[in-house]
């Protein structure tokens, strides 16, 4: 089993089966985490709204942005990046190209359509290759629910390897080239970059209008107070792109689902400025880490009980959720999180359901056990006696478990003579109906012996005593003479019984001497008690299981109860008035566990 959870475990890691559900908490963890600080120096020029209702519709023509460039350049601007894409011949590209040749500084980008061999789908108008400071692609990476969180460092191109836009621009800011090794950068298979966005869009970078920095600069021009402070943009970095709403340029990101590309395109630059990146463990690390999880969870549930395993099972997932949280926090590290948590609670419930079989098993072949042992003692009890010479007898044993500590027989101790008994051993299931099992070999012993009842109970009480393990058993004998119309019986702290007169028709306890139980002392004493029976007469007798039955309520069934379906029931057979009896208890206890075992014996003359 073992063996089998490692292999599944290294499929399920390996080969990241639950991609989607670990980009989801790789989204969560970037909610979790508050806004990280973004340079100073990035500014975003924002294409809103405001700037396409006063300069014209989409797309602005370029001689605009030969004028943002030059008032970008007279404010000291350190760079220009451009997430507009500019493919086709306009009237105004001289214009453009002018501009973007005088500041020196100006960065555009190409857009290729992905594949093994990726072919142009957005280049650059005639000249503006040439005046441009640095070109880089603005290509992105779909995750499989149409999320950005990664973007592939270089776009191999006529045997060319052409960056992405804003990591040229971080490099060449940082006076680096491309492929200086001084900078590290932690790339994912496939030459890929995990984007750190540094938080929302509307609470990181800084914001200014496109349009709000030409009508500035004209309101200097013309020696009036500007809307904006354009000295703010001295030796800043400037991303501009589009933002208005509606356009194409919204995607959605582990931040949200709205989020304009040109602060994608500031988010990598800043992680290069900041040496601030998202970096990915790794297949061998998440590998490790499920596998430990594994041998921990694993050894956890089989030590401890299942409430204490799931217990440590919650403890362990949480711990590894805060830990895997705060190290991408703070240390940006990313490991893998749904597939731990998966395999933590997995190996619970694959453990618990395991214990379940194991435990059914032994459940089943406990089962066949007592099924022996009931059949066993079932063998012990007296073959159904329906008449003896006159009388007539109804038995029946109810076990609260497999077995019953109740017992009882009924002997024929001659033509005319018949030894009835009834005994209830303290406890239940097996280790009571084990004592019973051997009063009653005793009592089959001593009542062929003697036909004293007290006598009987005495020799009985001196074998079992220092027998019964700090048991004890109530016993009643009684010999029921049957020419005689007697009945003589003797009690080992066994009451009640109940005595139905005909002709009286009164419903009488008799009164007993009752001894010990027996094998509390080995020198208890016994006394009998006649009685005549009559015809007619009813004998009952039972074990306090009848008595004690509950209701949902936990109210107990009770003597009174009865005595009033005795009498309620008196001039019906004792077969009869037995099934009366018990369907009484059977509703009075309904849908509630069996309290004890029932014995009911009734005896009618």
């Amino acid at each position: 089993m073992i063996l089998a959870g490692c292999l599944a475990v290294f499929i399920l890691s390996a080969f990241n089966v639950f991609n989607g559900h670990e980009l989801l908490f790789y989204d969560l963890r970037f909610k979790l985490r508050p806004a990280i600080k973004v340079s100073e120096n990035i500014v975003i020029i924002e294409i809103s709204d405001d700037s396409l209702k006063n300069l014209a519709n989409w797309p602005i023509p370029r001689d605009f942005h030969a004028s943002l460039v030059d008032v970008l350049k007279e404010c000291g601007v350190r760079k220009i990046i451009f997430d507009v894409l500019f493919p086709e011949p306009t009237p105004y590209d001289a214009e453009f190209s002018r501009a973007i040749k005088a500041a020196g500084n100006v960065y555009l980008p190409l857009a290729f359509l992905p594949g093994k061999y990726p072919s142009l789908l957005a280049g650059l108008a005639p000249g503006f290759s040439e005046s441009a400071a640095g070109i880089g692609h603005i290509n992105v990476v779909l995750d499989p629910d149409g999320k950005i969180r990664k973007i592939p460092l270089f776009i191999k191109y006529n045997n060319e390897l052409i960056p992405q836009l804003g990591f040229k621009a971080a490099y060449d800011t940082l006076g680096l080239n491309i492929l200086d090794k001084r900078l590290s950068l932690p790339v994912m298979a496939g030459n890929y970059l995990l984007v750190n966005y540094p938080g929302r869009w509307e609470k990181t970078f800084k914001h200014l209008s496109y349009f709000e920095i030409l009508k500035s600069f004209s309101q200097l021009k013309q020696g009036k107070e500007p809307d904006i402070d354009l000295s703010v943009l001295k030796d800043k970095v400037c991303f501009i792109g589009l933002t208005a709403t509606g356009t194409s340029d919204f995607q959605p990101v582990p931040l949200g689902n709205n989020y304009p590309l040109v602060g994608l395109q500031a988010s990598v630059f800043n992680s290069l400025i900041q040496n601030e990146f998202i970096r990915p463990a790794g297949t061998l690390i998440n590998l490790l880490i499920a596998l430990l999880l594994f041998a921990l969870g694993l050894t956890m549930c089989l030590r401890f009980k299942p409430l204490k395993a799931l217990l440590g099972s919650l403890i362990l997932g949480l711990a590894y959720f805060l830990i895997s949280t705060g190290l991408f926090i703070f240390l940006g590290i990313w490991i893998d999180l749904f597939l731990p948590l998966f395999i933590i609670f997995s190996v619970y419930v694959v453990a618990i359901v395991y214990r379940i079989f194991i435990e059914t098993k032994k459940r089943e072949l406990l089962e066949k056990e007592l099924e022996i042992a009931r059949s066993i003692q079932q063998s012990f009890l007296p073959q159904e006696l329906k008449e003896f010479n006159g009388l007539d007898i109804s038995s029946s044993l109810q076990p609260a478990k497999f077995v019953a500590g109740d017992l009882y027989d009924l002997i024929a101790l001659d033509e005319k003579t018949l030894g009835l008994l009834i005994g209830d051993v303290s406890g239940k299931g097996v280790p009571a109906s084990l004592i019973m099992a051997q009063a009653i070999s005793l009592f089959r012993i001593f009542s062929r012996q003697c036909r004293d009842c007290a006598k009987v109970l005495s020799l009985l009480n001196k074998e079992l005593y220092g027998r019964t393990s700090s048991r004890f058993v109530t016993f009643m004998y009684l010999i029921i003479d049957t020419v005689n119309n007697t009945v003589s019986v003797s009690s080992a702290g066994h009451a009640p019984l109940l005595v139905f007169k005909e002709k009286a028709n009164e419903l009488k306890e008799i009164e007993l001497d009752a001894g010990l139980p027996l094998g509390v002392t080995e020198d208890a004493e016994y006394n009998n008690v006649l009685f005549n029976l009559e015809k007619g007469d009813k004998i009952i007798i039972f074990t306090d299981g009848l008595t004690e039955a509950r209701s949902k309520d936990k109210r107990e069934f009770g003597i009174e109860r009865i005595k009033k379906v005795i009498s309620e029931n008196r001039g019906k057979k004792s077969a009869e008035l037995s099934k009366a009896l018990l369907d009484d208890v059977a509703e009075f206890a309904l849908r509630c566990v069996q309290h004890d075992d029932i014995t009911l014996i009734i005896l009618g003359r």
